[in-house]
């Protein structure tokens, strides 16, 4: 059986999704789970203190999962197969899951006032790391020749400015077709790939 504390944490993340930080009480949460809200309060202190650790849970899973499918990429031969690696168990992550995805929107997009600042802090470290990774698939594929000329940091915006606007296709209409994961690569490789020396200058 799970503990109190992870029941906890399971409905103030479903909360959370549902209806943002600031639109959730400790009342909810404590009715939500069967408890009397001063039990809640013996495990967390504050609503802030819940949601912080509920996030930093949340971000932690998902450094792992991303982690785990750049080293997956980096095992692959040519620049398209890794990132399409990359883009495609993104898009899959989030839209198989959509409450994670409502989460980390109400974040991005609804941040709480008070923890605002130390949140954005906090994702800011986390992508760093990942966008790195990421740039250097990139770097390698335009010494390889695989990508067209261009500037690392404009070409790793593009990829992920579609790969955003993609996922948020899908999460608005859930019965789109899975087979438009590749064909929007497709389009997006034709874009960034080198095909037959086609030069981008600076």
């Amino acid at each position: 059986m799970k503990s109190t504390r992870s029941r906890l944490k399971e409905t103030a993340f479903s909360l959370f999704a549902a209806y943002g930080y600031e639109s959730t009480t400790m009342s909810q949460i404590a009715n939500a789970i069967g408890i009397k809200k001063p039990t809640l309060y013996s495990y967390y202190e504050s609503k802030e203190e819940l949601f912080l650790s509920v996030f930093a849970e949340v971000a932690e899973e998902y450094r792992q999962y991303m982690e785990q499918i750049l080293e997956e990429a980096q095992q692959m031969e040519s620049t398209k197969d890794q990132l399409y690696h990359i883009f495609q168990r993104y898009i899959t992550y989030f839209a198989q899951n959509p409450e994670l995805s409502a989460f980390w929107n109400r974040i991005l997009i609804f941040p709480p006032a008070s923890l605002k600042d130390k949140l954005f802090t906090q994702i800011s470290n986390l992508e760093a790391s990942l966008y790195e990774k990421v740039a250097e698939i990139i770097r390698a594929g335009l010494d390889r020749g695989d990508l067209r000329h261009s500037v690392v940091l404009d070409t790793l915006f593009t990829f992920y400015c579609f790969r955003e606007g993609l996922l948020l296709a899908i999460l608005l209409n859930p019965d789109l077709e899975p087979r438009k994961i590749e064909v929007v690569w497709e389009n997006i490789w034709y874009g960034i790939g080198n095909h037959g020396g086609i030069e981008n200058e600076k």
